[in-house]
């Protein structure tokens, strides 16, 4: 199996429709699609889909996983550093959640990846990320809780 890259998927040629789609398309494939095709494993698949993601991305420090996260819509990520192995990451206006009505569960497993990811390249050392919050359980926001190890 082929491997792509950032770049060949970055070719776009939709003259009319341009390079967005909606948000429920994503929605559908990520939360309904996903989590219909491969069950309980979803979680874990798109955590580990996340992590890979996240490791391939182009960003050094801090303020260039805050611009990726951003410039992706992913969401608006508010990063906090408790110390050098702890990190508490508010994402706003999540792409998997915001808006989502109470479910009592949380579900924003490839963001916990991908930062778990980004967290790795900026620092070399592995990372493990939890999410602890989510708008799905009543917050207007997603917490995730970064430990590097």
């Amino acid at each position: 199996m082929k491997a792509y890259t950032i770049e060949e998927i970055k070719s776009i040629v939709r003259p009319s429709l341009g390079n967005e789609v909606p948000l429920e398309l994503f929605r559908i494939l990520r939360i309904i699609g996903m989590r219909n095709l491969l069950g309980e494993s979803s979680g874990a698949a798109l955590y580990m889909m996340g992590k890979y993601v996240g490791s391939i991305l182009d960003v050094s420090n801090e303020e260039e996983i805050k611009d990726v996260i951003k410039s992706l819509r992913i969401g608006i990520p508010q990063i906090e550093k408790k110390d050098e192995s702890h990190y508490i990451v508010k994402l706003y206006e999540c792409i998997t959640c915001a808006g989502f009505p109470y479910t009592g569960e949380m579900f924003c497993d490839m963001e916990s990846g991908i930062l778990a990811g980004l967290f790795e390249k900026i620092t070399g050392k592995k990372a493990k990320s939890t999410q602890t919050k989510s708008w799905s359980v009543g917050y207007n926001y997603c917490e995730f809780d970064i430990i590097l190890y």
